[in-house]
């Protein structure tokens, strides 16, 4: 089972490397053309994140091959491995960020030639997000719970971060979707 989820991880953060290197290309522009030094720091600073994460992908990438492609065991007393799992669990907040991004650009984007590649990109970004998510949730079930990390809970998906600073399309169904419980009638 772990040599199937790892294998979706190298196809998942190497299809999200190709987009990020080509949303950078995107940006490139943006940072040039920028018309004051507010639109120059809002595209930087997009970009700056971004070629982060180029670099946490492309050591992720490797990583992650070098455990498909050795005989290393994939288990729990495998620190090397368990280090590679967390650094998966930060990618994930990576990705959040990505999707936040790319809607950024869409909608400065609007009506543009740019609009459906950005918005083709954001589509790949989500479904990336919400497959990261349920890879995470099989890997944490096999290895104890062992795989979160501090630092990978974007705050939309924060139980304690009051829904007023979290982004509607990032927790709306969990309200839709949450259930009555004694618990939660008590405080009605």
């Amino acid at each position: 089972m772990t040599d199937e989820i790892m294998k979706e991880l190298e196809d998942l953060f190497s299809r999200n490397l190709s987009a990020v290197e080509k949303f950078m290309e995107f940006l490139k522009p943006k940072i040039e053309s920028a018309q004051d030094e507010h639109q120059r720091l809002y595209w930087h600073h997009i970009y700056e994140e971004e070629e982060q994460r180029l670099d946490r992908l492309k050591d992720l990438l490797s990583r992650v091959r070098h455990f498909l492609n050795s005989s290393d065991n994939a288990m729990q007393d495998n620190i090397s491995f368990i280090h590679l799992l967390q650094d998966v669990s930060l990618e994930k907040f990576g990705l959040h960020n990505f999707e936040e991004h790319l809607t950024l650009a869409i909608f400065d984007a609007k009506n543009s030639e740019h609009e459906s590649f950005l918005k083709n990109m954001l589509e790949m970004a989500e479904s990336d997000y919400s497959k990261i998510k349920e890879l995470l949730s099989a890997l944490n079930e096999t290895f104890d719970g062992k795989i979160n990390k501090a630092g990978s809970t974007p705050t939309d998906e924060k139980e304690n971060a009051e829904d007023h600073v979290k982004l509607h399309k990032f927790f709306a169904n969990k309200h839709i979707t949450k259930k009555l419980t004694v618990g939660s009638l008590k405080n009605l």
